[in-house]
């Protein structure tokens, strides 16, 4: 067993070597910081000194090397650890040049507040949730300070209509948080104040995102809309609705229309008087002028209409 561990390790100092073999005329000179601030307890090399040298890829290497894993939030590192740790990576310390006696080392302090976990929040529900804008964050007042960079952790834990809830773990404190929001969606939107009767062009609207409601019916592609009339007058940024628009009537009340009347391929044209208006598609009712009785039909084109009887 303890042959398979040497021939294990043989193996990867000659594979190091290898890999270390183009950087060999390289020259690294390593200037340690008389003090470095760092957010993580894992140190690396880049971390604690400037390295320079004129191979990049034998720097990149240098600067990965972890030279102190922290145990406390201070801590020193000297030139000759530095130089054991080069060693031990099978660095020829004959190329590398260290300046400086040594680095103290501080771990950041991160004070955890209110505005801190608000941020990281609305960061997570705008990765997580498609469509959704945040109104209102209902958070605690606290203040948490955490050595290094602190562990956030987000459980979502349900939702209504209008609020989110959500567990927030910070190393080992936990809070809870509510989000009042609101759903989005793309919709046709004015560009500019639109007067009320005005007929609609290409210049006056355009896409945008906008607060969804579930009774609107909103317009994604502004060509529906253009040459459109308002019914009212519309500010700009507002979304263009169907209600917005004065309503398109193929066959208006009071007057004759053509009652197309198919059956069993039997087929005929009759003349009848609208009793209502009817957009494209609309059931109205229509009194047929010979009998005088009054039947049912939907609206098929301009001032035509075709009979119903149960169904279409």
């Amino acid at each position: 067993m303890k042959c398979l561990e040497l021939l294990a390790r043989l193996s990867l100092s000659f594979f190091i070597s290898l890999f270390l073999y183009s950087y060999s005329f390289a020259v690294v000179e390593i200037k340690l910081k008389k003090i470095a601030n760092v957010e993580t307890q894992q140190i690396k090399l880049q971390d604690i000194a400037h390295i320079k040298s004129n191979n990049q890829n034998f720097a990149n290497y240098i600067s990965s090397l972890v030279v102190k894993k922290l145990s406390s939030d201070k801590t020193k590192i000297t030139k000759k650890e530095v130089l054991n740790i080069l060693k031990n990576n099978y660095v020829s310390l004959k190329d590398v040049v260290v300046k400086g006696d040594y680095t103290i080392i501080i771990l950041k302090k991160t004070t955890v507040n209110k505005d801190f976990l608000e941020r990281r929040l609305k960061d997570f529900i705008k990765k997580h949730y498609q469509n959704i804008e945040v109104e209102k964050i209902n958070l605690p007042n606290i203040t948490v300070e955490v050595i290094g960079k602190p562990k956030i952790k987000i459980v979502p834990k349900g939702n209504t209509r209008s609020y989110m809830y959500f567990d927030i773990f910070v190393d080992n404190y936990k809070t809870s948080a509510s989000v009042k929001y609101f759903k989005t969606t793309k919709a046709v939107v004015a560009r500019r104040y639109i007067p009320k009767g005005s007929i609609i062009q290409p210049t006056d609207v355009a896409v945008n995102k906008v607060k969804a409601k579930n009774d609107e019916r909103y317009f994604t592609d502004v060509n529906e809309i253009i040459g459109k009339k308002v019914r009212f007058a519309i500010r700009k940024g507002q979304p263009i609705t169907l209600k917005s628009l004065e309503k398109e009537y193929f066959v208006l009340r009071n007057t004759n229309v053509e009652v197309l009347y198919e059956k069993n391929g039997f087929r005929i044209k009759l003349l009848g008087r609208a009793l209502e208006n009817g957009e494209m598609g609309d059931l109205i009712k229509v009194r047929n002028t010979s009998s005088g009785k009054v039947i049912l039909c939907r609206v098929i084109g301009k001032n035509k209409v075709k009979f119903i009887s149960g169904r279409d």
